[in-house]
């Protein structure tokens, strides 16, 4: 096994500028050669992006390669599947599938692509030719990694000089107790055969409001005084009054400019509410509507294109007689169509338009930039970013320990503001293990104090 680095600390910390810093130093003795490269890589496409623009900021001299854990492990298949009995091309895919032919080739599943990385590594060539390719490989956003993910490290660390960077208070998978991904490190620490760091001091913000939050959530400790701006609003409407105020009227709350996320609980009707709410206050008070762009899986995402393209009744021939001008229907539509001429097909199988409508999805959604100045996502769509407010709708209906790793990861994505709204009443609030932590509740204050003001406003 080669050397391991690991960094470790709060949210904010700089742990991504800690690996560049440190593949910085350690890049002139391990990429000695012209084939040499560093390989970068993550769990998910929004940290692959930060990395990416990290690494042409910091290490703008380093010859590197950036991708998806999953990504790399693919290309690892792809690279040496004759070895595995496959010749079509393998794609990687959601759900339960091992190995089978589809119309763009062998599909299967993560899980599965990621343990045929792992088979292929055990080969002394696979292994030189990583090693000689990737002498050095960053991996950031570490505490994501377990099972088979955890398992392609492992593998990769016998190859190549490991630096890693993780916070085991930012592993929300609820399938997994602890963090299997620093307790490895840490047993190979007893070893000598790892080194961990710790970074104490937040780089993200200086309020400390969000700061002192953030502490007695990961401590577990409940505050006497005021944190962030906690504020009960069992009706939608009360909640809708807290962000307008907030984004554009300003009679409570002054300072709150720069772009804003609302995190909300991934599966809840309440959110949509609110947001009509506010739309209706907006038109009150003689105000432009606030727009927000809700963030929206994979699938859903695939779904409405194919609806966009007239497909929701599962019929092919809507390729020869649709004419969208929506960019990613167009792109499945004329992806289709030269698949149709190059392959002298006869006719159009569902399967066809689905399957390419997933890859042009999937590649618009990993490599198209996400931010917007105010987004609606979950918690899991924020992380690994920074937003200057933050407005965070409660609670979220999970097991104790995961919900305090939830609402910790959602008010530090703040900079500058961060303001909780509780779809509860003020008594079920204070039995909420996760919110009991932050102090007391600010009292609701709504517009009947500024009954003038809106009259001078609407004027």
């Amino acid at each position: 096994m080669k050397q391991i680095t690991a960094v470790t600390g709060q949210a904010g910390t700089g742990k991504t500028t800690w690996l560049m810093e440190k593949a910085n130093e350690l890049a002139p003795a391990l990429l000695t050669a012209e084939h040499h490269s560093m390989l970068a890589i993550t769990r998910m496409h929004g940290s692959r992006r930060r990395v990416q623009t990290k690494l042409r900021k910091c290490c703008p001299s380093i010859p590197g390669v950036v991708s998806t854990i999953d990504g790399f492990a693919l290309s690892i298949v792809n690279r040496w599947r004759t070895a595995l009995g496959y010749t079509r091309p393998i794609c990687a895919v959601d759900g339960d599938v091992d190995f089978v032919n589809r119309a763009f080739g062998t599909n299967a599943d993560f899980a599965r692509v990621l343990r045929a990385a792992i088979q292929l590594l055990e080969s002394p060539t696979v292994k030189r030719v990583i090693s000689e390719s990737f002498p050095l490989i960053l991996i950031d956003e570490f505490q994501d990694c377990w099972g088979p993910l955890l398992d392609f490290v492992k593998a990769l660390a016998e190859c190549s000089t490991l630096l890693l960077a993780a916070d085991d208070f930012q592993m929300l998978n609820s399938e997994v107790l602890g963090c299997p991904a620093i307790e490895w490190v840490e047993s190979l620490t007893f070893e000598g055969r790892a080194r961990i760091e710790t970074l104490d001091t937040c780089h993200r913000t200086s309020n400390t409001a969000i700061l002192h939050a953030a502490e007695c959530i990961r401590t577990n400790r409940k505050s006497d005084d005021k944190t962030v701006s906690v504020v009960s609003c069992p009706n939608p409407k009360m909640a809708a009054w807290k962000i307008v105020d907030a984004l554009l009227l300003k009679f409570y709350m002054k300072d709150w400019y720069g772009n804003c996320a609302i995190i909300f609980p991934s599966k809840d009707n309440y959110i949509r509410n609110v947001m009509d709410s506010c739309s209706a206050y907006a038109q009150k008070y003689n105000r432009p509507p606030l727009t927000f762009h809700k963030e929206i899986s994979h699938a859903q995402h695939v779904q409405l294109v194919l609806k966009d393209i007239g497909f929701e009744d599962k019929r092919a021939q809507c390729i020869y007689t649709c004419d969208t001008s929506n960019p990613t229907g167009h792109q499945v539509i004329e992806g289709v169509r030269k698949q149709i001429k190059l392959r002298g097909l006869s006719d159009v199988t569902e399967e066809i338009v689905v399957s390419y409508a997933e890859r042009i999805v999937h590649h618009h959604r990993s490599y198209s930039p996400k931010e917007g100045k105010r987004v609606i996502v979950t918690v899991h769509g924020a992380k690994n970013r920074e937003f200057d407010n933050v407005i965070v709708l409660w609670p979220y209906r999970v097991r104790e320990e995961l919900k305090k790793r939830l609402l910790y990861n959602a008010i530090t994505r703040a900079r500058k503001h961060c303001m909780v709204l509780l779809q509860l009443k003020e008594k079920e609030a204070k039995s909420d293990s996760a919110i009991s932590l932050l102090g007391p509740l600010e009292p609701f204050k709504d517009d009947s104090k500024r009954k003038k003001q809106g009259a001078k406003v609407q004027k």
